[in-house]
């Protein structure tokens, strides 16, 4: 029996204080594992995931991206990434506070989530910059789902201090696609921000594919 994965056993006659004695330890040995299993599924967690928006972080992302490109290369298929900046941020931290900041972050990060596929890759890249890295997707697809997010945040306002107030936020968004097989995480990266500046220069709230 213990060579197949028993724990303990007991010998007739039983003794109940054994019983008892017996069963308590059991009880304490198995609390004691789901308590060190919970310990490391929290850490796991936490070393890939964003405290305070529940998304995947910068490092994780950054560790990923790279496989996502040489995958969808060897595939043949198109792949898209999604740089989104909250327009104005430090702006809602200076008037209301950086817990308004974090409300905003966290409710953003909830209609982000809302509109995209669960095999796409959502990360916080830092502050208030977000990465959507979108598998099997052009970059026509891409930029329809870019404008779904940014109505999605410019359409209704967001709750802060508690529901006491509301503010309207909105967003920039680049987009970069890989062009052909030879592309890099880097190369995209590089294009996907050079979007993202169009689209601040040009006014913001808006959406800026970069194509080439």
């Amino acid at each position: 029996g213990l060579d197949l994965g028993a724990n303990d056993y007991i010998v007739r006659p039983i003794d109940k204080n054994e019983l008892v004695a017996r069963v308590r330890s059991q009880i304490k040995r198995k609390r004691y594992t789901e308590r060190l299993r919970d310990s490391v599924q929290t850490s796991m967690e936490l070393a890939v995931t964003d405290a305070l928006t529940g998304l995947y972080n910068r490092r994780y992302m950054e560790s990923h991206v790279g496989t996502l490109v040489e995958r969808s290369a060897a595939r043949g298929k198109s792949l898209s990434v999604l740089l989104l900046d909250i327009d104005y941020f430090k702006a809602i931290n200076d008037t209301y506070g950086h817990d308004a900041g974090d409300d905003v972050l966290r409710d953003f990060s909830d209609r982000l989530r809302a509109c995209i596929r669960g095999i796409d890759l959502a990360c916080r890249y830092g502050g208030e910059e977000f990465v959507v890295v979108m598998p099997d997707t052009d970059i026509g697809v891409a930029t329809m789902v870019a404008e779904r997010i940014r109505r999605r945040v410019a359409g209704d306002l967001f709750a802060i201090q508690n529901g006491q107030k509301s503010i309207e936020v909105t967003i920039s968004i680049g987009i970069a696609a890989r062009l052909t097989p030879e592309d890099t995480a880097g190369r995209i990266l590089k294009r996907w921000d050079g979007a993202l500046y169009r689209a601040k220069r040009d006014g913001r709230n808006r959406v800026v594919a970069d194509a080439a």
